[in-house]
């Protein structure tokens, strides 16, 4: 059985790796598309189109995330079958603001 280990990594990461196959390659203004492989060798080629096809993946799902942290998640927002505001509600310190929040 043959294992492999991928390890997570950051769009940073992915374009400093391209950046090196690059140098290494000789590509003097890297675009991080998949057809600048045609002038790489079998090995690099398959480098390089891993690292710019898991960048694309790592910007798409970093840019996903932003829109989702301004957001409550969906299990708050219906755990008593309504819909909660996600704007953040400011109570006063006082008696009856400390039982809006229990309740």
């Amino acid at each position: 059985m043959i294992v492999t280990k991928r390890g997570v990594m950051s769009v940073e990461d992915a374009t400093t790796k391209l950046n090196a196959l690059a140098r290494r390659c000789g590509i003097a203004s890297p675009r991080y598309e998949e057809s600048e492989a045609d002038s790489l060798s079998e090995f690099d080629a398959l480098e390089w189109i891993c690292l710019c096809s898991q960048r694309v993946a790592l910007q798409k799902r970093e840019s996903g995330n932003v829109s989702r942290d301004c957001q409550m998640p969906e299990i708050f927002r219906s755990l008593y079958g309504h819909k909660a505001s996600s704007a953040p509600v400011e109570l006063e310190n006082t008696d009856e603001g400390q039982f809006r929040i229990a309740a």
